[in-house]
């Protein structure tokens, strides 16, 4: 039989808990003497709480990485005709509005196509052919990232004739486009 100090074992498991910030088990241990068996038993016990409660909480963690890493594929057309109509009636002008749409877009293919093939396009390299394919590629498999990227390239264009007021009105705006079209998959794990 061992010989516990029952408060000197209470402060300690009470900074153990605190330390991995885990809610005490209710259970006290007021005896002063418990055999090894019981000892190694409690320790088991009061040790899976701790995993237990640590495993739930990483879990958590690790399941909002993945949330957050998410870049679910978007309809290029549906997403592109709302974001269109909305430039349309906040700048005013359907020809300035495709122009500036028109140099933003070929923007975004040819960072996305940079990005998925690991290679920098100079000016010089970058072709018409190389444009419409990258172009073609935005179209079929178009991401939230991408359109992020978008809306931020069109902000950046519109900030000059702006304010930063009605930047924040229109990134706004922009951004619920997106998040209307965008399907997680992910937001239940």
């Amino acid at each position: 039989m061992a010989n516990i100090d029952s408060q000197k074992l209470r402060r300690k498991l009470l900074k153990l808990y605190n330390k991995y910030h885990v809610t005490p088990q209710k259970e006290q241990y007021t005896e002063q003497s418990i055999s090894v068996a019981d000892c190694t038993n409690t320790i088991d016990n009061i040790t899976d709480h701790l995993l237990q409660s640590t495993r739930k909480k990483l879990r958590q963690e690790v399941a909002q990485a993945f949330k957050n890493s998410e870049n679910p594929e978007i309809p290029y057309f549906a997403v592109i005709m709302d974001i269109m109509q909305f430039m349309n009636e906040f700048v005013g002008d359907p020809h300035t509005v495709e122009l500036i749409f028109v140099r933003v877009n070929n923007e975004v293919a040819r960072r996305k196509l940079e990005l998925e093939e690991k290679m920098y396009y100079s000016d010089g390299q970058w072709s018409n052919d190389l444009s419409e394919g990258a172009i073609q590629n935005l179209r079929d498999a178009g991401t939230e990232r991408d359109y992020v990227l978008l809306v931020e390239k069109l902000l950046e264009t519109l900030s000059t004739s702006v304010d930063n007021q009605e930047i924040g009105i229109a990134r706004m705006r922009l951004m619920n486009i997106i998040r209307k079209h965008t399907h997680h998959e992910l937001k239940d794990v």
